[in-house]
């Protein structure tokens, strides 16, 4: 299996798997967009729907990873594309169902009914804010440079032009400068991403404000490292995907797939990060002792999830909030400012789309 044949299924299961998962990542109190009291979290319409949505994904994932293994030999570089957008949409089908259902039985049953809605917040999160933790840079700025001197060191004795592991026939200035350029870019983005969620307002929940508020801190820091781990082990893909267009090694067979596995094993070691804190840290023990817990429930708030997906709220000034589905943050698109943030987000992968292009990678 090629590396491009291997970059088009790979996809396809991740997708597949972060799909299934999904549920069982998200907090109690959230169930498929629907904000639902502690009390309720183990509702039976809730279980049925979760069980439904499990399989039903897993034999989407199944479907669609099967698809793409047959037909990675064949047909246009598209293919795997439509696999995956197809995988999505069904994937969207499954979640909207469960969430619809759910919302219709708590709304009839009227789940909030006699409860204390309040709202809670963290004052020592200004005072205290967490700490970027930049030493985890380091690996991605090490193979960054380690790239730089192996294009240095290579760039006089390659030819005018490089014929790359795609079949692209470029200059080699394009390959030599845009390899590390797309590492800087990928590496800047998500670290200015990440910085911006470190000073966004933590996901406190009402009956447990202290220790939903340590279990965020312990949460932040994980997710951090594992992203910035991420980080660092896709420039060393990019890397490896230029150390044979740089004539260092020639790859032949499976072994042309070596480029795409740092990458892959960033992927899987953020999905175990994240299985094992949960969303918010969820899933994290927020140990606080001798605090009972508080007599209320967290706000209502489905209003303002369009789809139980996008949070829309132009009264709430916070650029981002945690997402309501698996693990993670999403932009609050009722926020002028949080435009730039999706703009951000998806110059991301447009540029390193255009930077892989202008390579021939």
């Amino acid at each position: 299996m090629s590396a491009g044949s291997l970059a088009g299924v790979f996809p396809v299961l991740t997708i597949g798997a972060l799909m299934c998962s999904m549920p069982a990542v998200t907090r109690p109190t959230v169930q498929f967009g629907v904000r639902v009291p502690r009390e309720r979290a183990g509702a039976p319409v809730i279980r049925r729907e979760r069980r439904a949505y499990y399989w039903r994904t897993a034999a989407i994932g199944a479907c669609c990873t099967l698809v793409a293994v047959t037909t990675r030999d064949y047909g246009s570089w598209w293919l795997s594309k439509i696999i995956l957008l197809l995988e999505l949409t069904a994937g969207f089908s499954c979640f909207l169902a469960a969430r619809r259902k759910i919302a219709a039985v708590k709304n009839a049953d009227n789940w909030f009914a006699g409860l204390r809605q309040t709202v809670v917040s963290d004052t020592s999160w200004r005072t205290d804010p967490p700490r970027f933790p930049v030493r985890w840079l380091i690996p991605a700025l090490a193979v960054m440079a380690a790239t730089a001197a192996a294009g240095a060191l290579r760039y006089p004795g390659l030819p005018a032009h490089i014929v790359t592991g795609s079949g692209h026939r470029v200059p080699k200035s394009v390959v030599s400068v845009l390899v590390v350029a797309g590492q800087l870019y990928f590496t800047a983005v998500y670290s200015g991403l990440m910085l911006i969620v470190h000073r966004s307002r933590p996901d406190i929940e009402a009956a447990d404000p202290a220790a939903s508020t340590l279990r965020y801190r312990r949460f932040l820091a994980a997710i951090t490292r594992a992203l910035l781990t991420m980080a660092a082990l896709a420039d060393l893909g990019l890397l490896l995907i230029a150390l044979p267009d740089w004539q260092v090694y020639r790859l032949s067979g499976i072994g042309r797939a070596l480029p795409v596995l740092p990458f892959a094993a960033g992927v899987l070691l953020l999905g175990a990060v994240a299985a094992r804190a949960g969303q918010g840290g969820s899933r994290l023990n927020g140990n606080v002792r001798g605090l009972a817990p508080a007599a209320g429930t967290d706000r209502d708030d489905d209003r303002f999830w369009k789809a139980g997906l996008l949070y829309v709220n132009r009264d709430d000034p916070a650029l981002v909030v945690g997402a309501r589905f698996g693990v993670g943050w999403t932009p609050n698109f009722g926020n002028p400012a949080a435009r730039l943030l999706i703009a951000g987000t998806v110059a991301a992968w447009a540029g390193l789309a255009v930077i892989g292009a202008a390579a021939g990678i």
